[in-house]
């Protein structure tokens, strides 16, 4: 795989050149991260964090359909990804904001944790899961082609983006009944 200027690319190898300074970097360590001879700095890939939220209303839980790649067409939860410094449920705030256009409450603790791989390049993405309250009636927007109410029989028939998702939706209605 290479990136925009011909060099190899791979978004699980760790760095070779510092991001900072442009030195080469040391040897990798067994954690996946590496140090800089020239500024002392550590770099890791590291996954980047996601937030989802499960919302069930009357039986009925809230899925999004995609409207864009990767994976569009198919069904996965609201959320997205956090902005660099973001706290998970301020994210997921502002996340159901921009793709239902309506007010959020994250309930408790994360319910869901999950690492998955993201778009054609296998960006790694550890997904956080919180059940969600909305208030006001939602409508697709940003990303967002359809929203769905389903019930649990019909989680199954659902074509997914990640099969946690089928899972967070799955215990969510389970837990709601």
């Amino acid at each position: 795989m290479t990136g925009g200027s011909g060099k190899e690319f791979s978004p699980t190898d760790p760095f070779r050149y510092c991001p900072a300074d442009g030195t080469r970097l040391g040897e990798t360590r067994a954690s996946g991260g590496t140090t800089c001879p020239e500024c002392g700095r550590s770099w890791y890939r590291n996954s980047a964090p996601t937030v989802g939220a499960a919302i069930v209303r009357d039986g009925k839980a809230l899925v999004t359909v995609r409207g864009i790649e990767p994976e569009k067409g198919k069904v996965d939860v609201p959320g997205g990804f956090l902005e660099v410094g973001e706290h998970p449920v301020e994210g997921l705030r502002r996340e159901i904001q921009e793709e239902l256009g309506v007010e959020a409450e994250v309930e408790g603790n994360p319910v869901l944790l999950a690492t998955h791989t993201y778009g054609e390049e296998g960006n790694w993405v550890l997904a956080i899961g919180f059940k969600v309250r909305i208030e006001g009636e939602p409508r697709p927007a940003d990303d967002v082609a359809e929203l769905r109410w389903i019930s649990a029989g019909e989680v199954d028939e659902l074509d997914f983006a990640w099969e946690h998702d089928r899972r967070f939706v799955r215990e969510a209605l389970r837990g709601d009944g």
